[in-house]
């Protein structure tokens, strides 16, 4: 018996993904939607909750790991904005109230929700 992992994101799905996200690094998000695949349909309901209260800013997934913890990988949506800072942070924690606080601990655990700037800000 092989340790090969059989796909469960099909096409369709990652071409829907990338209407609303951008996915710098494609290969290792859908290989890490394809291990926790309990991930994909808050991913396909999220761009709609985040419009209500970024209804511009571009949205972006990647797979980011953490130096200090062994093991510690995380799929992390940005929200890239320009909003002064506490405006987006005040928008940031209506979605929080009205969202992201009723999703599950297990998604939780894999997915970060965050706000991020552009390089030229």
């Amino acid at each position: 018996m092989t340790d090969t992992a059989i796909a469960t994101i099909t096409t369709t799905e990652v071409e829907t993904l990338e209407q609303f996200y951008s996915l710098p690094e494609r290969a290792e998000v859908i290989q890490f939607i394809d291990k926790f695949p309990f991930l994909l349909p808050v991913l396909l309901e999220a761009p709609e909750k985040i419009r209500r209260y970024f209804p511009e800013e571009p949205l972006v997934l990647k797979v980011v790991r953490d130096p200090e913890i062994a093991d510690y990988v995380q799929l992390v949506l940005s929200i890239l904005t320009t909003l002064e800072p506490m405006e987006a942070v005040d928008r940031q924690n209506q979605l929080e109230r009205y969202w992201w606080s009723g999703v599950s601990l297990q998604v939780w655990k894999q997915l970060c929700v965050l706000l991020e700037y552009p390089d030229d800000f």
